[in-house]
């Protein structure tokens, strides 16, 4: 009599075993992968760096400027709406963006919900440049119907230290606010619309032509070298929501300002440090935090005019001092860079050179690599 073969199949313990293993090799895959993905979005936020880093460069060498910190104007003097153009602008040129930049009426506003927008630049302020996202951001800017209403940017200008700050220890002196022109000590200049104490009315910024620009620097005012000297940064964009108002990067503190009120003006930076590490203790939200990294078009204030200061390390909070005596309340700002790389941010040098600045720098490092004559050279 034949003997019929029987077929064994798994058993329900050995299937379970094999799951088990593979959710093993996927844990320890899964990193890896993930890894990797961030590695290849950090080298593509590099390479965009090192784009802007070469446009500055190749600006500098047609004006023999680097790009100005950007220009200002007002609409009327009834409504308040003013506006212009930010560093990124000029640079589109120089990053194979002419189509867009040829688009732009530099007369106008640079950002798209002022007096003249809807008329004058409002499709071109709304064309999203690659070069100007970092591929690991991954929160966009919303209008207040969860619309995509603007043109993000997660790239912004070193411009330098806070103005009222006095250096280190009190050794740098601050502009008089009725004499001296508030020229900044980082890539860029000072917003021009920061200069209130020059003797320019109100009317002064609606009626010149061709529209005020902010201060410029050379090579030759980079005494510290320009491969010590910060220019271009990241910033994390905020979501378009007031700060606390819902869950999730609304309450990232990265993605917000703080701010407090205080009218001196003779502050070192490390007690501007503490200033602004208590403003965000007490949860003082700026609601200029909705549109922090909304557009790379505009050098308005509350967009913190796509520039940044160095006063806190990387990937820990801002802050701005909303008081305006003393013809002060422009350049109040210490914006601080951030970003979703692991450990820290990416830098380009004004040199063109492009490094890591780790979240745990030295303080002195980070102000000093901020300031391009301040005599401290320092080295990311």
């Amino acid at each position: 009599m034949a003997h019929r073969r029987v077929r064994r199949g798994f058993t329900l313990i050995e299937l379970l075993v094999v799951i088990a293993i593979i959710g093993v090799l996927i844990a320890l895959l899964l990193p890896a992968v993930q890894q990797a993905r961030e590695a290849a979005r950090r080298s593509q936020c590099v390479n965009n760096l090192k784009q802007i880093g070469l446009a500055c460069a190749n600006y500098e060498s047609t004006y023999h400027v680097f790009p100005s910190s950007g220009s200002y104007w007002r609409c009327n003097l009834t409504d308040g709406v003013g506006g212009g153009f930010g560093p990124l602008t000029y640079l589109l040129p120089f990053m194979d963006q002419a189509t867009v930049y040829d688009k732009l009426n530099m007369g106008g506003m640079g950002h798209p919900n002022g007096c003249e927008a809807t008329v004058v630049n409002d499709t071109a302020c709304r064309t999203r440049v690659s070069g100007f996202l970092c591929p690991s951001e991954a929160v966009e800017h919303l209008g207040s119907a969860g619309e995509l209403d603007w043109a993000d940017c997660n790239y912004v200008a070193n411009n330098g230290w806070p103005r009222r700050a006095t250096g280190y220890g009190g050794e740098r002196a601050i502009p008089a606010p009725t004499t001296d022109l508030p020229i900044g000590n980082g890539f860029i200049g000072a917003h021009p619309s920061y200069i209130n104490g020059t003797g320019l009315s109100e009317t002064f910024w609606i009626t010149i032509t061709p529209r005020p620009f902010g201060w410029v620097s050379r090579p030759k005012d980079f005494t510290d070298g320009l491969s010590k000297t910060a220019a271009f940064s990241e910033r994390l964009t905020n979501p378009g929501s007031a700060p606390g108002s819902g869950g999730g990067p609304v309450l990232d503190i990265r993605r917000n300002m703080t701010f407090f009120n205080d009218p001196n003006i003779g502050y070192t930076l490390p007690q501007l440090v503490t200033i602004c590490q208590q403003a965000a203790a007490a949860k003082q939200f700026s609601s200029f935090s909705r549109a922090i990294g909304a557009s790379w078009s505009s050098s308005v204030n509350y967009l913190v005019g796509n520039t940044y200061q160095h006063l806190l390390t990387p990937n820990t909070l801002s802050c701005r001092n909303t008081n305006s005596s003393n013809d002060y309340s422009g350049n109040n700002y210490a914006y601080t860079p951030c970003s979703e790389h692991p450990g820290g941010v990416n830098v380009v040098m004004a040199d063109g050179s492009v490094q890591f600045a780790s979240n745990s720098i030295d303080e002195n490092v980070w102000w000093a690599v901020g300031s391009k004559n301040q005599g401290d050279p320092g080295t990311l």
